[in-house]
């Protein structure tokens, strides 16, 4: 796990010098779910917290917050259990439209979206 964080870490630094980012986003280290939703702070209110679901209806719309986290899952998406997790801790279940993405390519959609919204 270890060599993947670092390794991803990597990566992002790559990424935001071939784009002129300067703020290089940090690859937390891998944990359960449950242990990292237990870590959020319960200041919801300051971020947005989406959760990308295959089963959601609800279309994208941006809010009022300072900061947007987001939850995205592996192929298939995250099972019920997980999926109520989130939610119960703050997290609205967003639909990226009619196509299911690969798990890697969602995360980079909403990124682009938010890149739009502004």
């Amino acid at each position: 796990a270890l060599k993947k964080v670092t390794h991803w870490q990597g990566v992002a630094q790559a990424a935001c010098e071939q784009c002129g980012r300067t703020r290089v986003p940090t690859v937390a280290p891998v944990r359960a779910l449950h242990e990292w939703l237990a870590s959020l702070t319960p200041d919801a209110a300051a971020q947005q917290r989406l959760l990308l679901s295959p089963r959601s209806a609800l279309p994208l719309a941006r809010s009022d917050a300072k900061a947007v986290l987001c939850l995205s899952g592996p192929e298939g998406g995250l099972s019920p259990g997980e999926e109520d997790a989130a939610l119960g801790a703050g997290f609205s279940a967003v639909s990226l439209g009619p196509r299911v993405l690969r798990a890697e390519t969602a995360p980079l959609a909403l990124l682009a979206w938010l890149g739009l919204a502004g």
